[in-house]
């Protein structure tokens, strides 16, 4: 009977020892796809959750598919990383004088560019900008924040196995033996202070020498530790309160991020448009210039102008073509601005293109307006809840001047030390435990400190509300009279083309007709014509732009997963 008592304590620890081995093994190798995964279904699970309480619907903040392979070059673990080489590249380098030629700016057309509308830039950004997944993983970490608090208030089980070898020296005949003891244990933490735990341990002596086993024992223990005064009530629970709350103010975060992305990439796309047409009319100048130039030079030589107005032609057609290059440099350069903002590799060769665009004007008042940012703004609310998180602060140091004031008690059972058996407990042999303890310092400096300073930050957090609050006012109020501005200047430079229009007509009616004696009148017209269109473009790309920020403003904006706005 000894003899399977025997072996099976035996085999009970070397099942144990495998069982440690296994998940040492498969934590340090094959199970990096496994944790990702389970990690990435939790943390969308909460996210959606999470969503689905503080906005009513949910969006995409899926961060994208990850193995945890991370790779390596040879500068990973060098004291001196990407060493840069001192030498210049002889494409840098000054050439020599006859090798200089002089290289005119680029002017082609974008015939062969794709096209590229807002609604596809909002798509390609919503899916490729670097700063958009940034937001995205801000989420995702938040998430992992509040799983980990989570898992913190559940059962906590730990197993765990130490052997110990001794050899007793020629005192013993070199005898040795090795000890094994193994432990598993649960640890409970409770939400109004204090934890409890459980821990079972086994101990095996088993003499090598002479192959036998010289003792064996077994203890299970239970505990319990609770505060009644400093530590106790909801002030235990804070973290899991600041954990979930968190979670709720990078949701807002990260919905007010998506709505900012709509409104950024759309004003950039309009600007780009405004500058489109402003190479539209300066190619439209420039034609009508050297149509100009032409005539004038005509009626140079049959006399009826003088030389010089030939001149002032040819600057007029040499500043319109300037203006033309300038305005497509202008144009590639914000393009390449534009295509890193949306996560688009600069080489890519696309031309923006106009749509028809759901925007509509929001009737409604100016105060309104404000109302409804107050009630809506997302930001705003962050910073109305974040108060509520101060004032917690004040209860926990309040509460930290009570004085420490627990109660504690154990439960532990032995086996019956005259049987070799972990499993054989003696009810006669449990110890019953309690232990009341009192603490009551006598300086209570740092919590008066502490206390001190949580009552700034509460009195900030409440300033930091009224300065955002007034923030949002003014914010609603400057989109308001952007969008006023913006419709207009659109008026007034629609009818100042109509008027540059007509005044170069006239003009050049009359220099047809010899009742001019210079073309000053024509050029002057062409240019105010192509100043007006100019800014006309620029109108409508404000006025687009002012009615998208006023809805942001007022945190009416509502966005889908490809980045469109929905009514």
């Amino acid at each position: 009977m000894k003899k399977s008592i025997t072996q099976l304590c035996r085999w009970r620890v070397r099942a144990v020892l495998c069982l440690l081995v296994l998940a040492v093994f498969l934590a340090g190798t094959g199970c990096d796809q496994f944790w990702i995964n389970s990690a990435d279904d939790i943390a969308s699970k909460i996210i959606r959750h999470r969503q689905k309480q503080t906005l009513g619907t949910t969006s995409d903040a899926d961060i994208g598919a990850e193995d945890g392979r991370v790779g390596s070059r040879g500068d990973m673990y060098s004291f001196t990383p990407s060493r840069v080489d001192s030498k210049v590249p002889d494409s840098f380098r000054r050439p020599a004088r006859n090798e200089i030629e002089d290289e005119a700016i680029s002017t082609n057309g974008f015939g062969d560019a794709i096209p590229f509308r807002l609604s596809d830039a909002l798509e390609y950004a919503f899916h490729n900008a670097w700063d958009f997944q940034t937001q995205k993983e801000d989420l995702y970490l938040s998430a992992l924040a509040l799983m980990t608090e989570r898992q913190l208030w559940t059962p906590q089980f730990v197993a765990g196995v130490r052997g110990e070898y001794a050899n007793y020296g020629q005192v013993r005949d070199f005898d040795h033996a090795m000890t094994a003891v193994s432990e598993l244990s649960v640890t409970q933490r409770l939400p109004y202070g204090g934890e409890v735990a459980a821990r079972v341990v086994n101990v095996l002596m088993r003499d090598i020498g002479r192959h036998t086993t010289s003792g064996e024992s077994g203890t299970a223990i239970l505990e319990a530790n609770i505060p009644l005064l400093r530590g106790a009530g909801k002030v235990a629970y804070e973290s899991r309160f600041q954990a979930e709350r968190n979670l709720v103010y990078a949701v807002r975060d990260f919905e007010a991020a998506r709505r900012d992305l709509v409104v950024d990439v759309a004003g950039d796309f309009f600007d780009l448009l405004a500058i489109k047409t402003q190479i539209e009319s300066a190619e439209a100048a420039r034609e009508s210039a050297m149509l100009e130039q032409d005539r004038t030079q005509a009626w140079v030589d049959t006399g009826r102008l003088v030389q010089i107005e030939a001149k002032r032609i040819d600057v007029q057609v040499l500043d319109r073509s300037n203006d033309v290059n300038n305005a497509r440099v202008r144009y590639e350069t914000a393009l390449d601005r534009f295509k890193i903002r949306i996560g688009m590799p600069t080489q890519e060769h696309i031309d923006v293109v106009d749509e028809e665009l759901d925007l509509f004007e929001p009737d409604v008042t100016e105060h309104q307006a404000v109302e409804t940012a107050i009630a809506y703004r997302l930001d705003l609310i962050n910073t109305m809840d974040r108060i509520d998180d101060a004032k917690r602060g004040v209860v926990i140091a309040k509460n930290n001047f009570l004085p420490q004031f627990d109660i504690s008690g154990s439960i532990t059972t032995n086996t019956d030390p005259n049987k070799k058996n972990s499993l054989s407990y003696n009810t006669e042999r449990t110890l019953w435990q309690g232990m009341v303890e009192l603490e009551v310092p006598l300086d209570r400096r740092e919590e008066r400190n502490v206390f001190r300073a949580a009552l700034i930050d509460l009195r900030r957090g409440e300033r930091a509300y009224e300065l955002a609050k007034s923030n949002v006012i003014l914010d609603v109020r400057s989109a308001i009279r952007n969008l006023q501005l913006a419709k207009q200047s659109m008026a007034i430079q629609e009818e100042n083309i109509e008027v540059n229009e007509e005044r170069a007509a006239q003009a050049n009616e009359l220099l047809k007709r010899g009742r001019l004696s210079s073309s000053r009148d024509t050029i002057e017209a062409q240019n105010a014509i192509q100043a007006s269109k100019n800014q006309y473009a620029a109108a409508v790309a404000d006025y687009r732009l002012a009615i998208l920020t006023l809805q942001r403003s007022c945190g009416t904006l509502r966005v889908d997963d490809q980045g469109h706005w929905t009514r």
